[in-house]
């Protein structure tokens, strides 16, 4: 009789002291999002791209590559520094993703695009505003 009391007790007791559980509920548009267990096919690598320069099809040096824009999912545009020296004075311009080749030479790899410095330094020029975190015509 007194084990059945200590144990109805102790019983009481765990439902007393317990926290009550919500449970966990997704918002109405949310999705979950589970890791991927195997990699998507995919063409190159933003690291491949980021801070590399791009020639054009004579292998003079157009610009650098300082950033990627992304909508969708995808890679809209490239921002290329042109012009300057050692960062002063450069220009930033946007580039059509699509536009950049990847092109094999003497067992390298190089980004080369149709286009010459001159055409480049002459497009419109954008400053990358930090506060609102996007980029300006300049």
């Amino acid at each position: 009789m007194n084990r059945t009391l200590l144990v109805a007790l102790s019983f009481c007791m765990a439902i007393a002291v317990a926290h009550p559980v919500r449970a966990e509920t997704a918002a109405p548009d949310s999705k979950v999002v589970v890791p991927m267990e195997a990699l998507p096919r995919y063409g190159s690598l933003v690291s491949a791209w980021y801070k590399k320069p791009v020639y054009d099809l004579n292998d003079k040096k157009v610009g650098v590559i300082t950033d990627m824009l992304f909508s969708g999912g995808e890679i809209n545009a490239v921002m290329l520094d042109v012009g300057g020296f050692l960062g002063i004075g450069a220009k930033h311009v946007a580039i059509p993703a699509n536009d950049i080749t990847v092109t094999e030479k003497n067992n390298k790899t190089w980004l080369t695009i149709n286009t010459t410095k001159d055409i480049v330094k002459k497009a419109t020029g954008y400053k990358y505003d930090a506060a609102e975190h996007a980029w300006k015509v300049k």
